[in-house]
């Protein structure tokens, strides 16, 4: 079916907004990928950055199973680069910048965003795809795995309370040319609240999935057999 795209200014706070992110969950897929050390980096010159249109064509389709409710494609519009970290930990602060695509670029990078909402499940699952031109990429994934090397807990203002984070890293899935997998648990009145993390490398373009759960009601982890697909779709519109 055709992709629908919308066009989005970037938000005061986007990673205060993916802690509070709730929507509809999915079901976990059981072929997950093996884990392990992720793969070598792959030299920044054997990729070509995308531009936002082949970012939006090599989303995931609208629908990619019959229980699934179908979402716009978000075009992520450049953010003033003056806007200061609202997160304690400085290192937490450059993970998360990284991995939601707003580490600052020459040029910019071309961003967009998908939401997932599946029926049997509460809370569900987001995707952010950055492409950097030149050696953006490399240069980002290194900044999430320092972030990661150091960061254990940070606190961040939310709309009614203070967001407290403790990060927990996970075995590396075999993806893309690196990758890395972590969680950040906080405190909720419904229990505990886990984001778990899956950020992929593949050549120019940074992917990022993330699934939610809170009071381990729902599914942990964003679809395996999705995230291949995704990967492999960036792989083509690369080559």
């Amino acid at each position: 079916m055709p992709v629908r795209v919308a066009l989005r200014a970037s938000g005061p706070s986007a990673l205060i907004a993916v802690a509070a992110l709730a929507v509809v969950g999915c079901g976990a897929d059981p072929r997950e990928p093996a884990s392990g050390p992720a793969s070598p980096s792959a030299p920044a010159s054997m990729s070509r950055p995308l531009t936002v249109e082949e970012l939006v064509s090599a989303t995931l389709p609208g629908k990619e199973s019959p229980d699934a409710y179908a979402h716009p494609v978000i075009v992520r519009e450049p953010r003033a680069r003056d806007r200061k970290s609202e997160v304690s930990d400085p290192a937490c602060g450059r993970l998360l910048e990284a991995a939601h695509g707003r580490r600052p670029s020459r040029p910019d990078p071309a961003v967009v965003e998908q939401m997932f909402n599946w029926k049997d499940d509460i809370n569900g699952a987001h995707s952010t795809l950055a492409s950097y031109g030149n050696s953006g990429a490399v240069a980002a994934f290194a900044q999430i795995s320092e972030g990661l090397s150091t960061c254990r807990y940070y606190e961040s203002p939310g709309p009614t309370t203070i967001y407290k984070g403790t990060v927990t890293a996970g075995p590396a899935p075999r993806l893309g040319d690196e990758a890395v997998r972590f969680e950040i648990t906080a405190p909720s009145e419904m229990g505990p609240h886990v984001t778990q993390y899956t950020v992929v490398r593949t050549g120019s373009v940074i992917a990022t999935f993330t699934k939610q759960s809170v009071g381990g009601h729902d599914v942990r982890a964003f679809p395996p057999a999705l995230i291949a697909q995704q990967i492999s779709l960036l792989q083509r519109a690369q080559s």
